[in-house]
């Protein structure tokens, strides 16, 4: 039964959930794969009021020096922004002020994601802690003030806000675009999307919904509409709960809420919790597993769980299933969407691959392994050594003045530790310079840098430590020959796999006993230690594996794969973590410790050449940096079955999430962050795969989550143990 429901959430029917929408791709300044074309609000992830009125009021201030100056064509614009909510007001406040020429275009009516919402709704100014940077007024105030606030800018400052003017095409180019609407064309310099999901509620599609469609609403404007009436709710989310509670707490309307899932999965607890007290006093009827499939005669079609047709009377019916951004729309002015695999993306798949499994490859020259292939066959070995002692003396050059010249000679003749130098250099180097790129990001974005100095700063001081200790010092006191078993002190075993063998007659007895003593330390001490106070830390703290991930990975972080079919694929790790301890038992109990077995040369190939150097690697740009940490690595597999066991650290939430995404978002090992927020739930490597990052932490608006340990001490860093 267990390995039935396995092999159905593998292979299951993908879907992502409100945790993770389907957007466009834009870069960090908000444009899109069109040039000229920008993306800011909802349409870019960002719901939240102060935020969208943020990113609209800084979007202009980039594009602005692009547009000011010079003549323009008198029919020309600079600016057309489509939608008129939080950014896209902003955004036709600040291009006044920058002088530009600005038509705002709306499909429906001004600002109408709050024209939409419940009378009465409280907006919250949240986050707090963000200053305003646009001059539009926010504070938090019911929707009927800010509605009137807003028209009354409009109005006042003679704003071009054109209504009911829905844009049905753009073409053209950066600097001459045409947008096309029922009413007219306008041709304009650059193109801001600022639309949202209010004006485009997803339908049953169902027969009769067209015949009822003054009976069907998508959204609660005021309960009190609503007095002795039949209501069917359809839908299984916060909005569709909310709008039960709404009509069915004062007992006088008859309500049924159904959904289609087996149990409420997407609201919030809360709100679960009101509808199942509200459904215990009999106010409201729940079902579950049941959907509408159609309407007739004043009723609903309503498919219960155990497969009946029941006809359900109504006077109103909310079709509370979402909403979509305009998918068709954004496909046909050729904006991708993150969920699109186009041929660019398969052609720079390719172009990846073919560079991680060649470096790779190129490493492994001479060492009579299938990881050679091609070239091996393709280059001479004079050839080849000839380029890499070229490459070698001028990537040694800093450090040959610390050595004799005899000693410079054997390294001379050395191919295996040129090898090792230049592939550990480039790979220290990348870590470096993309660090560095990723401490200022996140240090930027959160509200208390000094975990993310610590973090990457821990990162960086390791790899380029255990490089120089490699390399050079260890060659110093070691020699060539033993100097790469440095390594391991920095990659317990199961990552680093070669700590327990490769032992041979003649090897000077007490560097046997440090390394084998340090292996077992390390793997049987250290990290069971580790693990109590800092879960998985290890994977974002110390490993370079990991390393490389947090820094060249981490621009890509928020394309790590979602959803439960996703993490279902994470039983990977712990398959390949048994098979390297049994490999290792086998070598060394049986095999004197030589390594010299079909069964280690199969681990080398697939595990460490092809899962550990090659597809990683080659995915970073599409599936984010933690593809190897997450799916295939030993060591976090056995960190992680530690934690999981007795550690103590965690993160918890408090009440003030309001599912806004950019947790779940930027969670490099795909767990569904906004779904424990949203309920004020804790994780931790009991129930998810966390690495302790702390990104999710820095990037909430709200400061809903924090680290804390098991006795219910909120803290900082913990890092002392």
């Amino acid at each position: 039964m267990q390995f039935s429901n396995l092999r159905q959430r593998l292979f299951a029917q993908k879907r992502l959930g409100p945790s993770y929408p389907t957007l466009p791709v834009v870069n960090d300044d908000g444009e899109t794969n069109v040039p000229g074309i920008y993306a800011l609000g909802e349409l870019a992830g960002t719901p939240l009021v102060r935020l969208g009125l943020n990113a609209g009021h800084d979007l202009i201030q980039t594009v602005a020096t692009e547009l000011t100056g010079g003549g323009a064509e008198p029919d020309l614009l600079d600016l057309v922004i489509v939608g008129s909510g939080s950014s896209g007001l902003a955004a036709t406040v600040a291009a006044k002020d920058r002088g530009l020429r600005t038509v705002t275009l709306e499909a429906a009516a001004f600002a109408n994601t709050c024209v939409t919402m419940t009378k009465g709704k409280l907006l919250l100014a949240e986050p707090t802690d963000i200053g305003l940077r646009s001059r539009v007024w926010f504070e938090e105030c019911t929707k009927e003030e800010l509605l009137q606030r807003w028209r009354d800018l409009v109005r006042d400052e003679a704003l071009d806000v054109r209504e009911q003017e829905k844009v049905t095409g753009i073409t053209g180019s950066k600097g001459d675009f045409t947008v096309t609407t029922p009413l007219g064309t306008y041709r304009t310099k650059r193109v801001l999307l600022c639309m949202g999901k209010a004006g485009n509620p997803r339908k049953l599609s169902v027969p009769g919904e067209r015949e009822h469609a003054d009976r069907i609403y998508h959204r609660l404007l005021d309960p009190a509409d609503h007095v002795d009436h039949d209501i069917v709710i359809i839908g299984g989310g916060d909005v569709a709960c909310e709008a039960a509670i709404a009509l069915a707490t004062p007992g006088h309307n008859r309500v049924l809420l159904s959904a289609i899932d087996k149990s409420f999965t997407f609201p919030k607890k809360r709100n679960i919790e009101a509808v199942r007290a509200l459904e215990k006093a009999g106010k409201l009827r729940i079902e579950l597993s049941s959907g509408v499939t159609g309407f007739e005669d004043g009723h609903a079609l309503l498919k219960t769980a155990d497969g009946e047709i029941e006809r359900v009377p109504f006077n109103a019916t909310f079709e509370m299933i979402g909403a979509e951004l305009p998918i068709r729309f954004l496909q046909s002015v050729g904006i991708r969407l993150n969920t699109e695999w186009a041929w660019q993306k398969w052609a720079l798949l390719a172009i990846t691959f073919t560079a991680a499994y060649s470096l790779y490859a190129l490493k492994s020259f001479g060492k009579g392994s299938l990881s050679a292939f091609p070239f091996d066959h393709l280059i001479s070995k004079s050839a080849y050594d000839s380029v890499l002692l070229s490459l070698f003396k001028a990537g040694f050059a800093p450090f040959a003045l610390l050595f004799n010249e005899t000693a410079m000679v054997d390294l001379y003749a050395d191919r295996g530790f040129q090898q090792g130098y230049l592939y550990s250099g480039v790979y220290t180097l990348v870590m470096v310079v993309f660090g560095y790129q990723a401490l200022i990001r996140w240090t930027s974005k959160a509200t208390n840098p000094s975990y993310q100095r610590l973090r990457y700063g821990s990162l960086l001081s390791f790899q380029v430590g255990f490089f120089l200790l490699v390399n050079i010092v260890g060659v110093h006191a070691l020699s060539a020959k033993y100097a790469w078993r440095l390594w391991g002190l920095y990659q317990p075993f199961p990552l680093f796999f070669n700590t327990f063998f490769w032992w041979y007659e003649g090897d000077p007895l007490w560097i046997v006993i440090t390394f084998v003593g340090s292996g077992l330390l390390g793997t049987f001490v250290g990290i069971p230690i580790a693990a109590r106070n800092h879960g998985k830390r290890f994977c974002t703290f110390v490993c370079g594996c990991g390393g490389l991930a947090e820094t060249l990975g981490d621009r890509w972080r928020h394309l790590a794969a979602k959803g439960d079919r996703s993490r279902a694929w994470e039983f990977q790790g712990a398959v390949i973590a048994a098979a390297a301890f049994l490999i290792a038992m086998v070598i060394v109990g049986t095999n004197d410790s030589h390594g010299d077995t079909g069964s280690w040369y199969a681990y080398n190939y697939l595990v460490d050449f092809w899962l550990v150097a090659v597809i990683p690697i080659a995915l970073y740009p599409f599936f984010g940096g933690k593809v190897w940490c997450r799916y295939w690595c030993p060591l976090a597999a056995y960190n992680g079955w530690l934690a999981s066991a007795y550690g103590r650290l965690k993160i918890i939430s408090n009440d003030k999430c309001i599912s806004c995404t950019e947790c779940s978002k930027y969670c490099q090992v795909g767990i569904d962050v906004m779904q424990f927020a949203k309920n004020g739930q804790m994780f931790d490597n009991s129930n998810s795969g966390c690495i302790q990052c702390g990104i999710c932490i820095d990037v909430c608006p709200m400061d809903v989550l924090s680290f804390d340990t098991s006795d219910g001490r909120a803290i900082e860093l913990n890092l002392l143990g």
